[in-house]
């Protein structure tokens, strides 16, 4: 007898559908916060700042994600990405 897995993708979603701020301060202070941090490393390649992206934390979880409002990361080029998972950019 042969057994046949049927192996289904994993979705990793760059987006909830929900709001990204609670209110129009709250927005401007998370847009603030990404371009006081992208022009303070403006001269340095290997950090990638970014707000409200989901970060998958886990390998083959999905619901193991983040969205933090600003972060920074050191290492990383700082190119557009719509999602980041264990430690590789999504486009």
């Amino acid at each position: 007898m042969t057994v046949t897995l049927l192996k289904t993708p994993i979705v990793y979603p760059y987006t909830d559908g929900k709001p990204m701020a609670e209110s129009d301060f709250t927005r401007d202070y998370l847009l603030y916060g990404v371009d006081v941090l992208q022009y303070h490393f403006r001269n340095q390649k290997n950090i990638y700042v970014s707000g409200n992206l989901f970060i998958y934390y886990l390998q083959n979880v999905p619901d193991a994600v983040v969205a933090p409002d600003v972060f920074l990361v050191k290492g990383v080029s700082n190119k557009n990405v719509s999602a980041t998972k264990f430690g590789k950019k999504v486009v």
